[in-house]
């Protein structure tokens, strides 16, 4: 099933605004959290398992900071909420989401631009895209300030903490996931990864998956033609073992040569008037319960063979009526987070095309 997408352009400025109930304020002088007396009751609070999670924050500079993260809350808003404000306008109509946490420095370093020790956190959707942190200024309509703000100190010394509020836009219609954080801030690259669930997120998103070979229509960027429509098949998806990959000339980071691959093959028929050249490995992504999106590898090398994932891992033409099988590698280097899923990712479009995993 096709799946929508994010807008993904950042709103200017940063509020300076009280808070609404629900959400983590502003510190005052004394440390203490001010809090509005009532929130409107269009918001719904959102099932996310709370609880603390001990990751690792690592700044612009490449310098690392061992942090905890402490969920406390996840409020979905209403549309209203960003009505007046000052955002980018690809924001408007987007639904904002207020997520409250604690942020404690558990390390021996203090950490400068303390403001950026939640940037690895990432608000999954149940079409695994991701939401965008909305940076606001102005209030809403009648004057009423925005309900949600960052409120990081300058910097973090050893064993002090502080709370906080952030704002990440959906659009409508999308539920939540997960919150998930990653020490690199790339979610994608194959690292150890936290997450906190939302209750009911797994069976929203499931519900939205093509079956295991149905045949759906993707699109497919061509050198010669552009983009074209062609119908995909997902035909299997097997654990794999390191040992497979013993020796091949795969690009892998230290925590995916620690990782298990899991093989990800889909055919691709070529209804055109044309031949088709192959190669479709890289728009392939194995989707996980946590909400990663983990592309696919390929061997560099020619007639590479590998038990479970059988490929000729070049592009070749495919004539007129013809149809390919391909397979790719995806490295999961979290022993807690799943496979669930399998995405194509579209030429020219955002979003993905999506299939239920059929694990073997």
């Amino acid at each position: 099933m096709r799946l929508s997408s994010y807008v993904r352009t950042a709103a200017l400025g940063a509020a300076s605004i009280p808070l609404l109930a629900g959400c983590a304020g502003q510190q005052g002088a004394g440390g203490s959290v001010e809090r509005a007396a009532e929130r409107p009751a269009s918001w719904t609070d959102l099932p996310v398992r709370t609880g603390a999670r001990d990751v690792v924050h690592t700044d612009t500079q490449h310098r690392s900071y061992k942090v905890r993260i402490t969920v406390k809350s996840l409020v979905r808003g209403s549309q209203e909420d960003m009505r007046g404000a000052r955002v980018d306008k690809g924001l408007k109509g987007m639904v904002p989401h207020y997520l409250s946490f604690e942020v404690t420095n558990t390390g021996r370093k203090k950490i400068p631009a303390a403001y950026m020790a939640d940037s690895e956190l990432a608000l999954n959707g149940t079409d695994w895209t991701r939401g965008e942190e909305v940076y606001v200024t102005g209030g809403s309509p009648g004057g009423d300030g925005l309900p949600c703000e960052d409120s990081a100190p300058k910097a973090l010394t050893p064993g002090d903490s502080y709370d906080t509020c952030v704002t990440y836009a959906l659009p409508e219609g999308v539920g939540v996931l997960s919150l998930a954080h990653n020490p690199d801030g790339y979610l994608d690259e194959g690292g150890p990864v936290a997450t906190w669930p939302v209750d009911g997120g797994l069976k929203a998103a499931s519900a939205h998956l093509a079956e295991p070979g149905d045949s759906v229509r993707v699109r497919w960027d061509d050198p010669e033609d552009g983009v074209l429509e062609l119908p995909a098949t997902l035909v299997s998806v097997r654990r794999g073992n390191a040992a497979d990959l013993t020796g091949l000339d795969l690009d892998l980071n230290e925590n995916e040569r620690r990782g298990v691959p899991y093989y990800v093959s889909v055919t691709y028929t070529n209804t055109g008037p044309k031949d088709l050249y192959a190669d479709r490995a890289d728009h392939v992504r194995l989707l996980t319960e946590g909400g990663r999106q983990i592309p696919g590898k390929t061997p560099f090398v020619r007639d590479t063979k590998i038990p479970g994932c059988p490929s000729d891992w070049v592009a070749r033409t495919v004539p007129p009526g013809d149809s390919v099988t391909e397979c790719s590698i995806h490295l999961v280097t979290d022993d807690d987070d799943k496979p669930f899923a399998v995405g194509f990712a579209e030429a020219d479009r955002p979003g993905l095309v999506t299939w239920r995993a059929p694990l073997n």
